[in-house]
């Protein structure tokens, strides 16, 4: 493989970013930018601090989000006519082929060792010959061999309130009606990482995040109060959900959509383990 010139061939079609608060340690393709959070801003040019400073003090509530929003602003500031935007982070990234193995405790999650890693399969995963979209297998929220909604499962693992009034502001602002706020609370479908991880048509990203970043601006100003822990990233865990829906909306109209666009999630553990464990 030409490396050089698939570089330059994807530079041409596809803006593609890795969010990370750490050093990245993967050795991810040339055309890959990375984009420095929190501690790690200093790493290089592409950073929260200059990006968005005004999200700066809000990582520790946002985590990735805060560089999905630095993202957006490096996007348009460089006003190039890509087709797709891609995300992936310091140790998650999609790829259209299997490479890794089913995480013990999270269905649509591969695992792959940092050993195993190469960045020839990188290369040869991480984007299609054909650029397309590309984004998580879809999941479900399973308890005693029973589907539950959106609604149900938030209840159970954070704050239910939050993501009521996260779905309130999405009314209020226009980005769902109140009938199909109904449709996004009782979806079962669940696509990991939403419009925050893969490869997505630019335009639909940035249409839809320029809209949600609006929504989180207005819940933090609105609730003010920080949970504890790790439900501190709580208008996080509504962005995730929010963005699964609306690839849902938006693919679901496309026939065999899943063969077509669905791809595999990867974490890459330095630890050698087989499970998922929650980072940035």
């Amino acid at each position: 493989m030409n490396i050089q010139y698939h570089d330059d061939k994807i530079s041409n079609a596809i803006i593609y970013g890795c969010l990370s608060h750490v050093e990245i340690n993967i050795d991810y393709p040339n055309y890959i930018n990375p984009i420095f959070l929190g501690n790690a801003c200093s790493f290089g040019d592409l950073n929260l601090n200059e990006l968005a400073p005004n999200w700066v003090q809000y990582h520790d509530l946002l985590g990735g989000t805060a560089g999905t929003f630095a993202l957006k602003n490096y996007i348009l500031s460089i006003k190039n006519n890509h087709e797709f935007v891609g995300i992936c982070q310091y140790r998650k990234f999609l790829s259209f082929e299997k490479i890794g193995v089913t995480a013990e405790n999270y269905q649509v999650m591969d695992i792959i060792s940092s050993k195993a890693l190469t960045k020839e399969i990188l290369y040869q995963s991480m984007i299609p010959e054909v650029i397309r979209p590309l984004f998580c297998q879809p999941g479900q929220f399973l308890h005693n061999g029973k589907n539950y909604s959106y609604l149900y499962q938030y209840k159970d693992v954070h704050h239910l309130q939050d993501l009521l009034r996260f779905t309130a502001m999405l009314i209020e602002y226009g980005v769902l009606d109140k009938d199909e706020a109904y449709y996004f609370l009782t979806e079962e479908v669940f696509m990991a990482g939403g419009i925050e991880l893969g490869i997505f048509p630019i335009d639909f990203w940035l249409s839809n995040i320029i809209k949600l970043e609006m929504i989180v601006s207005e819940c933090i100003s609105f609730y003010p109060k920080k949970r504890d822990k790790y439900q501190i990233r709580a208008w996080a865990f509504c962005m995730e959900r929010i963005g699964s829906y609306l690839l849902l909306k938006e693919f679901r109209k496309y026939p065999e959509w899943i063969n077509k666009y669905c791809g595999y999630l990867n974490l890459v553990n330095f630890d050698q383990s087989k499970s998922y464990t929650p980072g940035i």
